[in-house]
Order: structure tokens, then sequence, then C-alpha cells
């Protein structure tokens, strides 16, 4: 088989440790940078309307709540939506069922839910996604869910000498679609 159909798809792979962490880390600076913004806003909108200045709070109880709160509102809404964080889907990651589904709000739920007890123990619960098969975390087990690769329908160019070595392995010849016209 030659030209774009013989093209390496990718898309459905279980996603390995380090698009997860990087997704991870992404998501993280977004969940701190807008709650920052957001509760900046909100304390000038509180002193130049109503006079009250918000930061007297200094036990930091109701901050932190709050935070949480927007951190698994983050994370549970954009998965129940699209599936994926900002973060996953700029790596290109998916949260799917087990069985390669779409991911159920109810699902989505309990995994967001989960994600703190893998973080339990000195991060024990992620140990699943360095060596378990389906690379899984504890989260992921308890909600029944996994996280793949996924860009769409659309193949993956592989450098020449990658592709290469994919299609002897996958006993198909391996013709990469020549560059777009400039």
């Amino acid at each position: 088989m030659t030209g774009a159909d013989s093209r390496v798809h990718v898309s459905g792979h279980y996603s390995g440790a380090v698009s997860r962490a990087v997704s991870t880390v992404i998501d993280i600076g977004i969940v701190f940078g807008l709650y920052a913004l957001a509760v900046a806003g909100i304390d000038l909108l509180f002193r130049v309307v109503l006079g009250i200045e918000l930061s007297n709070d200094r036990s930091g109880l109701a901050w932190g709540i709050a935070l949480g709160t927007w951190a698994f509102l983050y994370a549970f809404i954009s998965l129940t939506i699209a599936g994926r964080t900002i973060g996953k889907g700029l790596i290109g990651l998916r949260v799917v069922t087990g069985g390669g589904g779409t991911l159920p709000a109810s699902r989505a739920f309990v995994r967001t839910l989960a994600f703190p007890f893998s973080a339990l123990l000195f991060g024990l619960g992620f140990l699943g996604v360095l060596i378990g098969r389906r690379h899984r975390a504890l989260h992921d087990v308890i909600a029944g869910t996994c996280v793949v690769y996924d860009w769409g329908d659309r193949a993956a160019e592989l450098p020449a000498p990658l592709s290469a070595f994919l299609a002897r392995k996958a006993g198909a010849e391996y013709t990469p679609s020549p560059p777009p016209a400039s």
C-alpha cells in the first residue's frame, strides 16, 4: 500500500507518563492563573463598589476551598464537555472509557473526585501510568477510564527513518505524503 492511506495512525494509543505529566503541569498553571485573575477581579470589584477588602481573611481557608472548588469544576466540566482539559487538548490527549467510548458525565465526576487519591502516599497512585499495560493511574482505575492520544482521524507524519522502521515492523510500505506546495 502506498500513499496517504499507508500512513501510521497513532490516535487511540494509550498515552505515556511524560505527555500526561506535561498536560497536568499545563492544567495546574491554567487553574492557578485563572483563579488568581478571578480573585484579583472580584477583590477589585468589592473594593470599588462596596468598599470591602476581601484580602483581610488571613486564615486562607475560604480561599483554599474556593481554589479546590475551581480546580474540581475546571476538570469536571472540561472532561464532561470535551473529554479533555485544555492541557490535554494542547498535548493531544483525550480521556475515554475503558472500552474506548466517549466519557459520560458520571465517569468524569468520579475521575475528578478520585484524582487527589492518586497523589496520596507520595504519588503511588500514579505508578500505574509508568508500569501498567494501559498506563492507568489510580483515579483512572476507580473511574474505569483511560487516557489516549487523540489528534483526530488524521495520520501522524513521522520522520522518514522512523516511518520506514515502523512500516517494516508492520509489514507495509510507508510513503510519506509530499510536503504542501508553497
